[in-house]
């Protein structure tokens, strides 16, 4: 078979960030992480994963709790191998884990990963953290709760709500799930990636999902700096009524009418 039908090219915004994930990807080479086979200019060649939890989810619909189990433990895995770099991932998400040929779960696009050192993220998913969420390790441990509900009820959260037990088990996640998910949500700084780890391995999650055929690249949220470039509208006639400003016509743009977060009270899956 050729070589070349195992991996996959994927392009970057600029130079400088297809070093800057260059770099993190081969100081991370290793198990849980996508494979890196080489850098361009502006891209980068990785090993061809089968699809993304995206794609399992939009597929399937919501998983089973011991399949998000499985997904939980290796993406926290994987997250304490970042973390023990001094490294924050900052887009955990089901599009960015990814499930190899070989069964294994790969943690995927880092780049809005940067140094643990507390700053507002600057790069991260809408939709996906609270805008200023410092660049902390606890980032990390929240996004992948959001990430394993969503898997669990097919329900996109919103980040800037709080979320308590009863709040989940409303949405359809299990009891014992739904509380630790919102001790994962608390960060507080009383769980990192190793300790969930072993939390959601406790329930017996021995097996990944199984990747599903006809992938189409589910993402309802794409990281900001994987966005093309729009040329700038012309300008709207003057019509006493002000314009939308510029972060008003990226976040229309940005956010699909089929992804509405949902918020603490909502029980249904957003249409």
């Amino acid at each position: 078979m050729d070589s070349s039908v195992q991996l996959f090219s994927k392009d970057c915004s600029s130079a400088e960030a297809a070093a800057r994930e260059a770099r993190h990807l081969q100081a991370l080479r290793g198990p849980g992480i996508v494979p890196l086979q080489g850098a361009r200019p502006h891209g980068l060649t990785l090993d061809r994963a089968a699809c993304s939890l995206a794609d399992v989810l939009q597929a399937r619909g919501p998983l089973a709790e011991d399949e998000v189990r499985a997904v939980g433990a290796a993406a926290a895995t994987a997250l304490a191998r970042v973390h023990d770099a001094g490294l924050v991932h900052a887009d955990i998400k089901p599009a960015n884990l990814l499930l190899s040929h070989d069964g294994e779960l790969w943690l995927a696009d880092f780049d809005a990963a940067c140094p643990a050192d507390g700053r507002p993220l600057e790069r991260f998913s809408p939709g996906r953290l609270k805008p200023g969420t410092p660049a902390r390790f606890g980032a990390d441990l929240a996004a992948l709760a959001l990430t394993l509900v969503e898997l669990s009820t097919g329900i996109l959260l919103d980040p800037t709500a709080s979320w308590r037990v009863a709040d989940l088990r409303r949405l359809g996640c299990s009891p014992t799930l739904s509380a630790e998910m919102s001790f994962m949500l608390e960060g507080d700084g009383a769980l990192n990636a190793p300790r969930a780890a072993r939390m959601l391995a406790r329930g017996g999650a021995d097996s990944l999902p199984a990747p599903v055929a006809n992938v189409r690249r589910a993402d309802s949220t794409p990281t900001v700096e994987f966005m093309p470039v729009r040329p700038e509208p012309p300008p709207l006639p003057k019509t006493g009524a002000s314009p939308a400003r510029w972060w008003q016509r990226m976040v229309a743009a940005w956010r699909p009418r089929n992804a509405t977060p949902a918020r603490p009270g909502q029980g249904q899956t957003p249409s």
